[in-house]
């Protein structure tokens, strides 16, 4: 019999059948001994508390002490280690909840002599030695978030200093009620909290993409718009960190259109009229909630990205609906061919039914809309493109070829298959350059492979992300695969590495990432953040099977690179932005030590502020040769509505400022101009 209900199943048990799934299915197994309990045990302990808020350093010693012993206790049906660590955890918990209660009575003071400190970026979080430490630290921690709110105001530089503390002293109470009811939805959780972060760290340790996830976790929040509805695009979600980011973006809706939002994105605030919204007032519930409830048609909404740079993007609420395209195809124009750009976030289709069109089917219409403007060639922008559906990436690579295979597929224990393209034809022939970047990952280097396979095109930005695998979600209790109406059952599933990618000569980007034909200088950051960079990674391997295709001719990759890399070198544009770009990888990587009065961070906003706004201002191209228009189908469309018209108006803009863009364009022209004539 399966089990049903996830509440009244032993830890032990899911446990096992985990284990027993991705014995059988996971690529690289591992074995079940101490040494791996150990680092098990490691992980979960930073799944439990990502802040280091809860925790102590003595409650981390605690929580892995008789760890190594993990796998033998599963083995025995014995779960003694996770009802200790779930009594020290709960125990951390209410610890913490008397902390902010003593901090929201006695009141904040700020002194120049008191200061926090922030970790270079993607450094682990520090855990306090003792509890008299973890209280002043705490408690830095409120008065730095209630210092930020006051600089976030509008009029911040109009209050004089007793003003600004009294100010700080008025947010901090939301700002602790808010951690407050975090801790308080723990705690009524706090067993099925700690289970999930075990069971979690037990995938991780398999690889960084397998998880486990609870029934609730799965359905927190729906995908999916009414159509003909009006909004901003997006979804909040709660991270584990209890920190709002941005959790879906609706294809074709506003936050996609702009291409300046991406899912992962950490939310800062957002203004709806003269109200600003924050994360340290508000869950991420109640924000979706504030959003879809406002009658205000635009919003500036602040974002934190995930290389740490901050974002303000505006957005104007306009309608999407399903037999409207989601892609959306401009027109280039400047010293040399006419040419379209398509930017693609992410390879969506829709998951309750596959069968329907996708991204690829869209992008499929809109080149042909562009056929009217008598287009000389296709930028492809798969910029912070994550990836999605597999098969959209193979649709959207059958528009350019004719038929052939396409890239290789390998599960355990089974032969390599070659995956096809089955239909025969293409739908576009002209000149085509792939912009990427390292957040571009899964799909996005799947297709970016098969351009440079066959030579389609050029692939143009920094090395990609590196994630050459497939996962897929399945219920915990794989007997439940057998009954076709599981996803009705309240159960706990998991998603599992099963499969990986291979390029047609058996190599693979896993770990790796796709290396562009033309490289750009990078952007700050995300050098850090890659596939190889994360714990128990897959490392790459290759296959042999012999592999019978046709590629295009080969280009003029070496002349075109050349010629890029001059323009590049010697462009004030570029130079403007590697050295914004060195100073800004300079700041996220050291410590910053930041005293807690006026002063200070009026000081610390000040020099970030112009690091930071002058890097987003680099970004845009003073010299591009580029304009940017609608295609001759959709101008008459913007010309309806005014506010969608304004929106309209500032995307165009945008792309025509996008140095990266830019500098595409004039590798299309030359491109173009290698073409036989």
């Amino acid at each position: 019999m399966g089990v049903l209900r996830s509440q009244t199943t032993p830890f032990y048990v899911k446990a096992q059948m985990l284990n027993g799934t991705f014995k059988v299915y996971h690529p690289k197994p591992f074995e079940l001994n101490s040494e791996a309990a150990t680092e098990v045990v490691n992980l979960f302990v930073d799944e439990l508390d990502r802040s280091g808020f809860i925790l102590t350093e003595y409650d981390r010693n605690a929580i892995k002490r008789n760890g190594s012993g993990l796998f033998e206790q599963i083995e025995s049906k014995n779960d003694e280690y996770i009802t200790n660590a779930h009594a020290i955890f709960k125990r951390a918990l209410n610890s913490y909840d008397s902390i902010l209660t003593i901090i929201n009575l006695k009141g904040l003071l700020f002194s120049d002599k008191d200061s926090i400190s922030f970790l270079p970026y993607t450094s682990k979080p520090f855990y306090s030695p003792d509890i008299k430490k973890h209280m002043a630290r705490i408690e830095r921690y409120i008065k730095s978030v209630s210092l930020d709110r006051v600089l976030n105001t509008v009029d911040y530089d109009k209050l004089n200093e007793e003003q600004f503390y009294a100010k700080a002293r008025e947010f901090s109470k939301p700002i602790i009620k808010n951690i407050k009811r975090n801790v308080q939805e723990l705690l009524n959780n706090s067993y099925q909290y700690t289970e999930s972060c075990l069971l979690n760290a037990l995938a991780h340790r398999y690889d960084p993409h397998s998880n486990f996830f609870t029934d609730e976790q799965k359905q927190e929040f729906s995908k999916h718009l009414a159509v003909e509805v009006e909004s901003f695009g997006f979804y909040f979600n709660e991270n584990d960190k209890a920190v709002a980011e941005i959790g879906y973006i609706e294809p074709g809706g506003a936050a996609w259109m702009s291409n300046e939002v991406h899912e992962g994105d950490l939310f800062i605030s957002m203004q709806l009229g003269n109200v600003i919204y924050t994360n340290e007032d508000f869950s991420a519930d109640e924000l979706q909630k504030k959003m879809e409830s406002s009658d205000e048609k635009t919003m500036t909404l602040t974002l934190r990205k995930k290389n740490g740079l901050q974002k303000t993007v505006k957005l104007v609420k306009h309608k999407a609906a399903s037999d409207e395209n989601s892609v959306k195809g401009y027109i280039l124009r400047g010293n040399g061919a006419v040419v379209a750009y398509m930017a693609l976030p992410s390879f969506y289709t829709d998951m309750q039914n596959q069968t329907l069109p996708g991204c690829a089917n869209d992008v499929a219409k809109e080149l042909l809309k562009l056929e009217g403007d008598s287009v000389q060639g296709l930028i492809l922008d798969l910029r912070n493109n994550g990836g999605g559906s597999m098969l959209e990436a193979i649709n959207l690579a059958g528009i350019f070829i004719d038929e052939g295979p396409l890239f290789i597929y390998k599960e355990k224990n089974k032969k390599p298959a070659l995956i096809k393209d089955i239909n025969r034809g293409s739908i576009f022939k002209k000149p085509l350059v792939v912009l990427i970047n390292e957040a571009s990952a899964s799909a996005s280097e799947l297709f970016s492979n098969i351009v440079q396979d066959y030579n389609l095109g050029i692939v143009v930005g920094q090395t990609s992300y590196g994630k050459g695998t497939a996962q897929q979600v399945i219920p915990l209790d794989t007997m439940l695969l057998i009954n076709r109406n599981f996803n009705r059952l309240k159960t706990d599933y998991i998603k599992i590495t099963n499969g990986k990618f291979y390029r047609l000569n058996g190599s693979t980007h896993q770990g790796k990432g796709v290396v562009p034909h033309v490289q750009l200088p990078a952007t700050p950051g995300y050098s850090l953040i890659k596939e190889c960079k994360e714990e128990f990674y897959l490392t790459p391997d290759s296959i042999v099977k012999k592999v019978v295709y046709t590629p295009h001719p080969a280009l003029g990759i070496a002349q075109i690179t050349q010629a890029s890399q001059t323009r590049v070198n010697s462009s004030p544009d570029f130079k403007k932005f590697t050295l914004y770009s060195d100073s800004v990888n300079t700041y996220i990587g050291k410590m910053h030590r930041i005293a807690l009065s006026r002063t200070g961070y009026l000081k610390n906003k000040i020099h970030s502020d112009r690091l930071f706004t002058g890097l987003e201002q680099a970004l845009k191209g003073k010299n591009n040769v580029i304009s940017c228009f609608n295609n001759s189908f959709d101008k008459k469309l913007y010309e309806v509505n005014q506010t969608v018209k304004d929106f309209n108006t500032r995307v165009i803009e945008a792309i025509s400022q996008d140095m990266f863009i830019n500098e595409s364009y004039l590798i299309i022209n030359d491109l173009i101009n290698q073409q036989p004539k």
